[in-house]
């Protein structure tokens, strides 16, 4: 069933645009791709097309790109609300392989990191948790099904544990997606290269950018639309 969806505002982001993001995370990454006016991007645990979503609002400026995400639930609002978007029912690691996905009543809480699924199941009755038995795919795979040639301006990560796997899968270092934003909880700015994810990065020479309480941003200073940041960022 659609839902309403608000009103955009056109232009250089403002006080008055509109977020679809959990922290405002699309408001930073239209900042930071201010010189693309149509890219591509992947949304990899993509959840709801629109709510807590961090490429809608690139969606609804002409942008496309390919959305995956476990819960097969989602395929029919994506078909209807982003319906020039690929959707793919699919879990995402570094390798393929048999894993148990958890879904949790607050789905954007699902995963198939033991962990984090332990912790999480500590917050909610263990009866009202779905256990899907599903094999994983590479990110990798499904960009070159679904978006070869094409060149990658945003990857977008929020996968409750598994990111960095799914970075490994993702074969950033050929990929080269000129922007990507990925759940980071644990890094603190202060000893940001104590957190794996960002020397994961910085190894394949990204450059952390922003961050928020739960997300931070890298860029790939060769690509040219992003020749507007001062060197001294980086």
């Amino acid at each position: 069933m659609s839902k309403a969806v608000p009103p955009l505002t056109d232009g250089i982001p403002s006080r008055h645009t509109i977020s679809y993001s959990l922290e405002g995370e699309d408001l930073i990454l239209r900042s930071l791709l201010r010189d693309v006016d149509q890219g591509t991007y992947i949304d990899a645990g993509a959840n709801h097309p629109i709510i807590i979503n961090n490429t809608y609002g690139f969606y609804a400026r002409g942008w496309t790109g390919l959305a995956i995400d476990g819960n097969h639930e989602f395929a029919g609002l994506w078909a209807d609300l982003r319906p020039n978007d690929a959707f793919v029912h699919a879990l995402l690691s570094d390798v393929v392989k048999e894993v148990e996905f958890r879904i949790f009543p607050d789905d954007t809480m699902s995963s198939i990191d033991a962990a984090t699924s332990e912790r999480y199941a500590a917050r909610v009755d263990p009866a009202m948790v779905r256990v899907e038995k599903m094999k994983t795919s590479r990110l990798c795979d499904l960009r070159d099904a679904y978006l070869a040639h094409r060149e990658i301006h945003l990857l977008s990560v929020d996968v409750e544990g598994e990111d960095l796997n799914v970075l490994i899968g993702a074969d950033v270092g050929a990929m080269r997606p000129g922007v990507i934003v990925v759940e980071t909880k644990h890094c603190s700015l202060y000893r940001p290269l104590d957190n794996y994810l960002v020397k994961f990065l910085t190894d394949l020479d990204y450059r952390l950018i922003a961050k928020t309480p739960l997300d931070a941003f890298f860029v790939l200073p060769e690509k040219s639309y992003l020749g507007w940041i001062p060197k001294t960022l980086l």
